[in-house]
């Protein structure tokens, strides 16, 4: 994004933080920026940007940056950290610069959490769609209700102190000393150790089909990379190729045997990252952003679909860049046709 603020104590925006990383290039004029830390853990690398800040949410915290930046000079911001920008006051004898600056973005929904989102719910559903095992299609313990949940804790902070050191002897495997209880503490202290039991045993089977999920889900690590990598092209600019690049491309050869590709035809992905090769429903399924519109989102994602068998040859082309070049025929393939 551009930014075009006008002279004289101008500022576009009030005090706020970003779900971004920003790099930000003055261009223009010049800038005051004031950058402050985040005011606690849960404002460090956010997920989302914040609300405007007020002049007075901010007193008496000092920014950690206070700059003026001049044409050529960059400013880093990781996520979360609060600032606010305005244009300086022209000095005595001399008129006040509007200012120009390019923000340039990074890391939006880019962290472990966003990846996480994908896979457990996968994992989830495949296990529970297992057909080699039904362990998350079992049906929950008879009467769990009356012994989990926070109402029936049994933390043993609320009993009396003859209870509470009797039940913490217990829990510890330490020999029970219940000359100073009656039947009547007696039998309360058995009911709760055979909530602790049953709770345990819950929690154990509980344990168990959490793990489960979670080998599945570190089995589907790369089809959740895939899915980040498909959301990464549909956010994308179509790529902007250079004269050079053009002059290679296919449709700029149709004066060279009308743009034909032949078995001893140099070939190599136009730019790192622009497509990605994934495995759908038994097909290779290629995804790029070469129609991506200017717009954001202005066109969906365009896929190719190829047979499984092609997948090596296409791994090998999105793989080869500049400077290399692999031959037609050199492509993993039964058949050069």
């Amino acid at each position: 994004n551009a930014y075009l603020t006008p002279p004289s104590n101008s500022q576009g925006f009030a005090p706020h933080y970003d779900d971004i990383e920003a790099f930000v290039l003055q261009l223009e004029g010049s800038k005051r920026w004031r950058v402050y830390s985040p005011m606690s853990m849960t404002e460090t690398l956010p997920r989302e940007s914040s609300a405007d800040y007020t002049e007075k949410d901010l007193e008496g915290i000092e920014p950690v940056i206070d700059e003026i930046l001049e044409p050529g000079d960059m400013l880093y911001m990781p996520r979360g950290w609060i600032h606010q920008a305005h244009t300086p006051l022209g000095k005595l004898g001399a008129s006040a610069e509007h200012s120009l600056h390019l923000t340039v973005s990074a890391m939006q929904n880019w962290a472990w959490v966003d990846l996480l989102e994908i896979l457990m719910p996968e994992a989830l559903e495949s296990v529970a769609r297992s057909e080699t095992s039904t362990t998350l299609r079992d049906g929950l313990p008879r009467d769990f209700l009356n012994y989990m949940g926070l109402m029936h804790d049994v933390g043993g902070e609320d009993l009396p102190e003859g209870l509470k050191q009797a039940s913490k002897s217990i829990a510890e495997g330490k020999p029970e000393d219940d000359s100073d209880i009656d039947e009547t503490e007696k039998e309360e202290l058995r009911q709760i150790e055979r909530k602790r039991k049953l709770q345990a045993r819950f929690k154990e089977e509980a344990k168990k089909r959490i793990m489960r999920v979670c080998k599945e889900a570190i089995s589907m690590i790369d089809a959740g990379c895939d899915q980040i990598g498909k959301r990464f092209l549909s956010d994308r600019l179509p790529p902007a190729y250079n004269i050079s690049e053009i002059v290679l491309t296919n449709e700029s050869r149709t004066n060279q045997a009308a743009g034909r590709i032949w078995p001893n035809t140099l070939c190599r992905l136009a730019r790192p990252g622009i497509a990605r090769l994934v495995l759908e429903d038994g097909k290779a399924v290629l995804y790029h952003c070469g129609d991506n519109s200017r717009v954001y989102h202005g066109n969906p994602l365009s896929p190719m679909e190829f047979e499984v068998d092609d997948a090596p040859a296409l791994e090998t082309l999105l793989t080869t860049v500049e400077p290399r070049w692999v031959v037609v025929s050199d492509l993993v393939h039964c058949d050069i046709e």
